[in-house]
């Protein structure tokens, strides 16, 4: 299995909170299959740069998280087809 780059993670992050809404930490972490610590140091770091967001239902992803998103998909597609 090959080893994910740190953005292939934020990209399995962000797409997770894309496609199932607000959810809590723990089912992220569970949906993108990543252990606690690695997946909180991401997730963290997603937090403090304000692509995502907390709210009374767990976490969501904000329009600048839309944005880097949508970015990350248009890299990984273009290198992809190199």
């Amino acid at each position: 299995m090959k080893k994910r780059s740190e953005w292939d993670i934020y990209l399995d992050i962000l797409e997770s909170l894309s496609q199932n809404g607000s959810m809590k930490k723990t089912t992220v972490m569970h949906d993108v299959n990543m252990s606690w610590k690695p997946f909180n140091n991401h997730f963290s770091y997603l937090t403090e740069k304000k692509f995502t967001i907390e709210n009374n239902n767990g976490y969501q992803i904000t329009e600048e998280g839309k944005n880097l998103l949508k970015n990350l998909r248009q890299v990984k597609k273009t290198v992809k087809s190199a």
